[in-house]
């Protein structure tokens, strides 16, 4: 599970690292970095389905009739899992963290998207600044990349106060809220991360 602790300790070890030699004109001797992969988004109902970011879950819409249904928090590990393949494709990848503040979590990541587990059972969901998280927004319109001052016509976003994950922030209240980070702060910072239920934070 990618988390912000981790990534800022990341950045603050690169930062103490010189700076490289500038590469000569026409010195191709330097690596290249890896391209970013694509997307898959090739489930067999990814042409038919959107999925929806919820406080309770993920709802799974109809883009021709509209009509939505509930993957809630609680249903078996398998049934999610199967539900988000079926739109987002084969998974990428499978992960467990025994330290979680919640306790030991299981978690199955597609592209952005990253489905969480206790005790076998479907209970939070996260969503990175990563390819494929455009396939992904509330049903207001809330997705990565929003800014703050077009989020706020929408929805009311409550800051969240001394959060040590940065500039964090709440849709809705209570177990059925939906979180997220801005990039930076100001109206014009873009919502860099979003998430729903039981994640694995280290506050």
């Amino acid at each position: 599970m990618r988390r912000f602790t981790t990534l800022a300790v990341l950045g603050l070890l690169a930062a103490c690292k010189p700076a490289a030699e500038p590469a000569a004109p026409g010195d191709d001797s330097l690596p290249k970095a890896a391209p970013m992969p694509a997307a898959k988004a090739d489930g067999p109902a990814a042409a038919t389905t959107a999925v929806s970011l919820d406080g309770e879950g993920l709802r799974f819409v109809d883009k021709t009739s509209g009509k939505a249904s509930l993957l809630a928090f609680g249903v078996p590990r398998a049934q999610a899992e199967t539900a988000l393949a079926n739109v987002a494709g084969k998974a990428d990848d499978r992960s467990t963290n025994a330290e979680c503040g919640a306790g030991a979590m299981e978690f199955t990541r597609y592209d952005a998207m990253t489905l969480n587990f206790q005790d076998d059972k479907f209970v939070g969901w996260f969503l990175g600044n990563e390819p494929g998280a455009d396939a992904y927004s509330t049903m207001s319109g809330i997705a990565i990349g929003t800014t703050r001052a077009k989020a706020a016509e929408s929805v009311t976003l409550a800051a969240v106060e001394d959060s040590t994950l940065g500039e964090e922030f709440s849709i809705g209240g209570g177990d059925n809220a939906i979180g997220g980070m801005f990039a930076a702060p100001g109206d014009a910072a873009k919502i860099d991360a979003l998430f729903a239920g039981t994640n694995c934070f280290f506050r």
